[in-house]
């Protein structure tokens, strides 16, 4: 990440965003809260159709405790990491924003890494729809959420270095 330093020679430097990563940060931020958001709304109205759904396609939805823990962490993790460069910016407590999206995204990814370790790659598929959902459809979907808690875990990680390496 490029940095770059502000402040009178001699005095206490405080180190400040890019532009670039500054505009990023945000975006990321708001696109992963966004995602964890709009997830959060189709898993709610899947679970609240799911009496007329299994009336037509005798598909039965089960309820996944891990899967919403999931998707609630990443998005306080997206709105979090949204507000920590908008509280650099206004001298705010900026490594509190930072420390919680690293926190939220760590719960969601040692979450995802679990259910993996006990379920295998179809572990949403099988949360959500008991044996009808070990399938290859479910292994991609449990793939990209994965890869995606990960990338933003590197990402905040990355962030958090740089808060605290002053």
């Amino acid at each position: 990440m490029a940095e770059r330093t502000s402040g009178v020679e001699g005095s206490v430097r405080k180190r400040e965003l890019t532009k670039l990563t500054y505009y990023l940060t945000i975006f990321l931020g708001f696109v992963t809260f966004v995602f964890g958001f709009i997830s959060i709304a189709v898993y709610l109205g899947v679970l609240y159709l799911s009496p007329v759904i299994s009336n037509l396609t005798g598909i039965v939805f089960l309820t996944s405790r891990y899967f919403l823990l999931t998707l609630i962490m990443l998005t306080f993790a997206g709105f979090f990491t949204a507000s920590y460069p908008v509280s650099k910016a206004v001298n705010g407590n900026s490594s509190f924003h930072i420390i919680m999206a690293f926190g939220c995204s760590g719960v969601a990814l040692g979450t995802q890494v679990f259910k993996l370790a006990i379920s295998g790659p179809t572990w949403i598929g099988l949360d959500l729809l008991g044996n009808n959902g070990n399938t290859m459809e479910m292994m991609y979907l449990t793939a990209v959420y994965f890869v995606y808690s990960l990338i933003l875990f590197v990402v905040e990680f990355t962030l958090l270095k740089g808060e605290f390496s002053e």
